[in-house]
């Protein structure tokens, strides 16, 4: 047994697969966690029914999560490790790295408010450039306001994850009368207006990083099998090959003083250029899949951060081709497209590592179906009762 074991591990976040994976990975090690989750959900969420998990605290405020954090964990005779799986958490510790880092071991950026400013797409894209790093053409505007130098197509994101309706606020438009009406459904004060690249495929590369990005491990690389979701969502991951394209970066790592897990999103258009998209200072959605090509992510990460450096010699990655697919939302966006349901099945089997099955975890996935289908027919039953009360007002 490793001097690991003598630690808490707590992760942050909790209603979705990426916290979900950090506690698999450590339980595949034999460590049980705790969580500290600050979104309030309907239901239990999935993490909750892990064998692996301990307990678990529900914040009201981002105030509460510091709270439950000092109040449980800050007299430990080891530093317990903390992991973040969101922006918002991310964001609640890093305000406070500085009076914290003496009690605890987390992702940081060397000082307070350093990971906060790496969350910012905008000041993402200057570190990617003088990486020599392809990036999109870019304007930061006011809502409301017309870039004036960037061409069209061009698509909407909000600066932070954490601002507006993030995901929902990306809206791509032709021209600029497109654009005057998308300002009217987006929610963020601030924007960044991007040239809108025609993909042919989306490229994620994970690792991690310590000593402030002068040491630095990747995984695989994850492609996407399919550009429809009408056609599913398998992924296939191989060994990254490209060493110029590791060594920009790392090179950002460097800069920007990062220690922690990370996931560097790309986009590769037609020509086969990579453009840089965002990194995303954090565990990534997918972490437990690469248990399959031998790594570990958090468990590697945490016991590199104690021993001070990173032991590649006994890290045995398996040089594997393999394919994941995340059951339920892909499942989702095939229900929308009947005819695929088929197709869908198929990959679902042909996939190596699903997202929520886990033949040693079972629990979580069946509660995550219950709560998917629960939504699916509550959805239906509100469009009825709505077609019903709308025929009779007539």
């Amino acid at each position: 047994m490793d001097n690991l074991h003598s630690h808490k591990f707590i992760i942050f976040g909790g209603d979705g697969i990426n916290a979900l994976g950090v506690v698999r990975c450590l339980g595949d090690m034999g460590i049980n966690s705790y969580v500290i989750r600050l979104h309030p959900t309907e239901h239990i969420p999935p993490i909750e029914t892990s064998k692996y998990v301990l307990r678990t605290w529900l914040a009201k405020t981002p105030e509460d999560v510091l709270s439950i954090l000092l109040e449980n964990f800050s007299n430990e005779a080891e530093k317990p490790i903390l992991f973040f799986t969101d922006e918002l958490h991310t964001e609640v510790f890093d305000r406070h790295y500085d009076e914290l880092k003496g009690k605890f071991i987390s992702y940081n950026a060397g000082r307070s408010g350093a990971l906060i400013k790496l969350l910012n797409k905008a000041y993402q894209c200057e570190l990617a450039e003088e990486c020599g790093i392809k990036v999109p053409k870019y304007e930061i505007v006011k809502k409301g306001e017309l870039p004036q130098n960037v061409p069209y197509p061009i698509i909407t994101k909000t600066i932070t994850s954490n601002e507006g309706r993030w995901k929902q606020d990306m809206i791509i438009c032709q021209n600029p009368e497109e654009l005057k009406g998308a300002y009217a459904e987006i929610q963020a004060e601030r924007l960044q207006i991007e040239e809108y690249i025609d993909s042919t495929n989306e490229v994620d590369l994970k690792g991690f990083s310590i000593l402030g990005g002068k040491q630095i491990f990747f995984t695989h690389l994850k492609r996407w099998h399919y550009k429809d979701p009408a056609k599913g969502h398998l992924m296939y991951f191989e060994p990254c090959k490209d060493e110029v394209f590791k060594a920009q970066i790392s090179k950002k790592k460097k800069k920007a003083n990062y220690s922690g897990i990370f996931d560097a999103e790309f986009i590769q258009d037609k020509k086969g250029d990579l453009y840089f998209l965002e990194v995303n200072w954090r565990t990534g959605m997918y972490n437990y899949n690469h248990t399959l090509e031998g790594v570990n992510l958090p468990y590697l990460w945490a016991k590199s951060s104690m021993d001070g450096f990173i032991d590649d010699q006994k890290i045995q990655v398996k040089k594997v081709n393999y394919t994941t697919l995340c059951e339920l939302s892909s499942f989702g966006d095939v229900l929308r497209h009947p005819k695929q349901i088929a197709h869908w099945i198929h990959e679902m089997r042909k996939a190596d590592v699903l997202y929520y099955f886990n033949e040693k975890d079972m629990y979580p996935c069946f509660v995550a179906w219950c709560l998917f289908l629960h939504r699916k027919v509550r959805n239906i039953l509100r469009k009825v009762f709505y077609s019903n009360n709308l025929s009779r007002s007539r």
